[in-house]
């Protein structure tokens, strides 16, 4: 079963997630695509409650988040367990499924990222140590392309550096 939900902040800070539920394994995975911020975090927790009802154990995938504050992470972590439970109290089963699995829900799984990404709403990265038209090294480039999401890990060395490149009609 699939099921996904969108939220668009104010600021433009879009939550998207992808709830995928496996019936046999009896798990449900949580994946986060759009911006994990303080005025989105209360949406996740809503998701969260109501896949807690389900029964299932609960898993949160930030891994291809485009944006994560440190702060809302730190409050899913405080948070996610207490929201599950609160959803299985109010499930279907009226709290009957925590007994039937032996009291205790299981603990929410949250997979985030080393290097929490930012957003390119925001404030733009701060610039590349390169000098211009040097190319990336294989660590620069991991780091502007996978840990940052900064496109111009992608472009010429010409245009990280602002330069344009010279063209004959």
């Amino acid at each position: 079963m699939l099921s996904e939900s969108l939220e668009q902040s104010s600021t433009g800070h879009g939550l998207r997630v992808l709830v995928r539920i496996d019936t046999q394994q009896r798990l449900a995975c949580l994946e986060v695509r759009g911006c994990l911020t303080a005025s989105t975090y209360g949406t996740l927790m809503n998701i969260l409650t109501h896949t807690g009802a389900l029964g299932a154990a609960v898993r949160v995938n930030l891994a291809r988040a485009e944006h994560v504050e440190s702060a809302a992470l730190s409050r899913l972590r405080a948070g996610a367990d207490d929201a599950v439970e609160a959803g299985i109290r109010s499930g279907p089963a009226g709290g009957d499924q925590s007994a039937a699995a032996g009291g205790a829900a299981h603990p929410v799984e949250i997979i985030a990222p080393p290097s929490l990404p930012v957003c390119r709403l925001g404030a733009e990265p701060a610039p590349c140590a390169e000098p211009s038209g040097r190319a990336l090294t294989n660590e620069e480039a991991l780091d502007m392309a996978f840990l940052r999401r900064d496109p111009r890990a992608l472009a010429n060395p010409a245009a990280r550096s602002g330069v344009r490149p010279f063209s004959t009609p």
